[in-house]
């Protein structure tokens, strides 16, 4: 079914309004118009029967005593009539010019019944040829003279025409002005406003990763002010997303094109620390083990980091596992890597387990250890405390609480809502800004919420405080409880 043109389709907001406020205004002082000059006809009519009545009284026309012929003309002459037909109980007396004959005349009514009939008559009269001959007569009750006028209609058409050019003259007059404050005011307080959003909506449509194209709220009080903050804040979000996509994108095109010669580079020392756990050597004997756990999670970190880049993590496989024996292995690794510069301290009980895929959790372990020790190594403790990192955990109301805190200088306030956003550095500037996101992305995969607890200054690990909430195996035992009947 082809689409039905509809009006003003080709012109803008700005055109449309104008050209509806301009309509509203004429067609409100056209009726004003008609309404007026209904009621002017109405009124000369009403003055023409009662001049006609106020010279009958005045001459004494209706009574029983015959009137001269000249006294006659005198009375028609200065009601400016043709004849005059006057009604009473006791009879009927005319007075009209010598040989003069109206048979031709049109009746009209001075009251018509109903607002369009009087509205029709009015555009009559108006339209009438000049010289027209019409009669028109006055109600009265049976006692008293009723009185009906024969007369020439063209000084009724000629004030009616007067009457028209002079309303035209101030309908126009009115009309612009009414629509030049109209137009000014609706300029001034939604049309400027409106055609703002729309030229920022396309800037921004052009280049949505342009965050200087946002627009800037006018700071208005209305519905438009509301409007622009909400896209502002829309547009900030939308750039912020984009940016980070455009990261994502590069960020694994990198990786794919260094994936395939970093593993064939740690395979290849993989291969070496096999040969050097055939070596008789007990320390050789006792470290290659490590090595070969080490290389087994750099190739699968640099497998997930490309995942992550391009969006498929792998779902966690969780099982039962100890927390403490992981965080123990976390950090010999760690002192390895730091040489004895940064003490840890474990504060977990003694086979505190948990429900979720260990090698998750060791991942978000490392990160969380790496960023406080950077931390701590390049801008150094708060207060002359030594560095240090404490891990802890206890369990409530079904879940285990782990709490890992440093000494270190802590997150300022206006990054702690930020650090959990990819490529969000806030450590140090080579950093890539993707450790804390993969750790919060692989504790929501296991059913936990990791965040950024408030500074203790009077505890001795006042730095950054990160509190991790991830299930006990009790409570996912109940959890499955409560699944199977239903399924």
């Amino acid at each position: 079914m082809p689409a039905v043109p509809l009006p003003f389709r080709g012109f803008g907001l700005a055109a449309r309004v104008l050209a509806v406020t301009v309509t509203f205004v004429l067609v409100a002082m056209a009726l004003f118009y008609v309404t007026r000059l209904t009621a002017y006809r109405e009124a000369w009519l009403h003055n023409k029967i009662l001049s006609a009545q106020t010279a009958i009284e005045a001459f004494d026309a209706a009574g029983p005593i015959p009137i001269a012929d000249d006294l006659s003309q005198r009375i028609l002459n200065s009601v400016a009539v043709k004849s005059i037909v006057v009604r009473t109980p006791s009879g009927r007396r005319e007075l009209a010019l010598p040989g003069a004959t109206h048979a031709s005349a049109r009746a009209i009514s001075a009251d018509d019944n109903s607002y369009f009939e009087g509205v029709g008559a009015t555009f009559r009269t108006l339209f009438s040829a000049p010289g027209t001959i019409v009669t028109v007569g006055s109600s009265a009750p049976p006692d008293q003279a009723a009185i009906e006028l024969t007369f020439d209609e063209t000084p009724l058409i000629d004030a009616l025409w007067r009457v028209s050019h002079n309303f035209l003259n101030i309908s126009l007059t009115i009309a612009c002005v009414v629509t030049c404050v109209l137009w000014a005011a609706l300029w001034t307080m939604v049309l400027r406003p409106v055609r703002r959003l729309t030229s920022n909506i396309v800037a921004f449509g052009e280049s949505p990763q342009d965050a200087s194209r946002v627009i800037t709220p006018s700071g208005r009080r209305n519905e438009i002010g509301r409007a622009e903050t909400a896209l502002a804040v829309m547009q900030r979000s939308l750039a912020h997303e984009l940016a980070q996509r455009k990261r994502l994108a590069e960020l694994g095109m990198a990786v794919a094109r260094i994936n395939h010669d970093l593993r064939n580079m740690l395979s290849a020392a993989q291969l070496i620390s096999d040969r050097l756990a055939r070596i008789p050597d007990p320390l050789a004997q006792r470290l290659a083990p490590r090595l070969v756990a080490t290389l087994d999670r750099a190739i699968q970190f640099c497998q997930s980091t490309l995942t992550y880049g391009a969006g498929r993590e792998l779902p966690p496989s969780r099982r039962r596992f100890d927390l403490r024996e992981l965080v123990r292995q976390v950090v010999e690794a760690a002192q390895a890597e730091g040489a004895g510069t940064i003490d840890y301290d474990i504060d977990i009980p003694p086979r505190f387990c948990l429900y979720a895929d260990p090698d998750h959790i060791q991942r978000v372990l490392e990160n969380l250890i790496r960023n406080a020790a950077q931390a701590l190594t390049s801008k150094g403790a708060e207060d002359g405390r030594p560095k240090a990192i404490r891990f802890a955990a206890i369990r409530t109301d079904g879940l285990a609480l782990i709490e890992i805190s440093d000494t270190g200088p802590g997150f300022p306030a206006d990054q702690a809502e930020r650090i959990f956003e990819p490529f969000h550095t806030s450590t140090r500037e080579a950093g890539a800004g993707l450790g804390l996101a993969i750790a919060a992305d692989l504790v929501t995969r296991n059913g936990g919420v990791i965040a950024l607890a408030p500074r203790k200054a009077d505890d001795f690990y006042c730095g950054a405080r990160f509190l991790i909430k991830l299930p006990t195996p009790e409570e996912a035992a109940r959890k499955a409880a409560r699944i199977l009947p239903e399924a």
